[in-house]
């Protein structure tokens, strides 16, 4: 069998990440003041991309992430607001929400023959809700965070950890899939593993991480399987 384990990232990549965000957002009691419109909206993912880029290069800890989050976000809109409850407020919300991305289901509906495992940079408390919410955790042998194991991706030391949590280490058997080239990408490329670049936007990539396959619908991942 081609790639007998399936790596899935979950935010972004199963998980329709940036909806379920938004949602979140617009039920937080700031949202009674400060109306989450399509500009604002958009800010805010450019700004928490950032933010978790520079968490994955080790610019920032993830408690700095979450700290600076809507720090800044307001600053930039030059909203003075007390920011300290934001955080919990919104990952609480964020939790509750769990729209996947199209097809995600009909693709794990039809790996039943692999061995699935999700791999996230992702908090506890916010991945376990959404999969149960999403009504998913059945799909995955083993759901792998990166603050269990001690590593992110795109640490090496990630992949490594996650074998033997797996108990495979042939990373020829593996696939990994997911949306960043920065953590998924340039993780699997460092430990040796194959990839899937999953880019619903059709996005170029300008950057150094090449992918070993790129798909803009989740049921091409089919395609590479046969």
């Amino acid at each position: 069998m081609k790639y007998p384990l399936i790596l899935f990232d979950l935010d972004s990549t199963l998980l329709d990440t940036n909806l379920n965000a938004e949602k979140a957002l617009q039920k937080m009691p700031i949202a009674q003041k400060f109306s989450f419109n399509s500009e604002r909206l958009a800010y805010w993912h450019v700004l928490n991309n950032s933010l978790w880029q520079q968490y994955e290069s080790n610019q920032i800890t993830k408690d700095q992430l979450f700290d600076q989050r809507f720090k800044r976000y307001f600053q930039h809109f030059d909203v003075q607001v007390d920011t300290s409850p934001f955080q919990d407020q919104f990952i609480k919300l964020f939790a509750q929400e769990h729209e996947l991305m199209p097809h995600a289901v009909d693709l794990l509906d039809s790996l039943s023959d692999h061995q699935l495992y999700v791999i996230s940079n992702g908090t506890k408390f916010k991945q376990q809700q959404q999969i149960k919410g999403a009504n998913i955790g059945s799909y995955f042998r083993k759901v792998i965070l990166s603050e269990y194991l001690g590593y992110k991706k795109p640490d090496p030391k990630f992949f490594q950890s996650m074998s033997q949590v797996i108990g495979d280490n042939d990373f020829s058997d593996m696939l990994v899939v997911g949306d960043s080239l920065s953590a998924d990408i340039q993780g699997a490329n460092r430990a040796g593993i194959d990839s899937v670049w999953y880019n619903p936007s059709k996005s170029v990539n300008k950057g150094s991480q090449k992918p070993t396959y790129e798909v803009d619908d989740l049921l091409q991942i089919q395609n590479i399987l046969r």
